[in-house]
């Protein structure tokens, strides 16, 4: 009975690795470009260019490395991964926001 949650758990990552994994190819993409693009809620298209893209590229890797330390969390249950894990997901957030506000001024 205990092998039965842990395949479902398995399992389930199926989905989230493939999103990463797509993630990561666009962000390759897009960081290769020189660009970042995005879309918003009614199907709006938005692209920053420059410093502005990269600083965008940077922060999604980062919230990449936030997914992977938080999974890594919950297998190590250690304090120090979680305190990676805000420290990661802090400065992606501020990477983004500042790209963001940067490229789009």
């Amino acid at each position: 009975m205990s092998k039965r949650p842990n395949f479902i758990y398995m399992a389930g990552m199926i989905p989230v690795l493939f999103v990463v994994g797509l993630l990561l190819f666009l962000t390759f993409d897009n960081l290769l470009s020189g660009r970042a693009v995005y879309g918003a809620k009614f199907g709006n298209a938005f692209e920053v260019e420059g410093v502005a893209a990269i600083l965008v590229n940077l922060g999604i890797l980062g919230l990449i490395v936030w997914l992977g330390s938080y999974l890594a969390f919950l297998v190590k249950r250690s304090p120090k991964l979680m305190q990676f894990h805000r420290a990661a997901g802090v400065v992606s957030s501020v990477l983004i926001a500042v790209g963001l506000v940067y490229g789009l001024s």
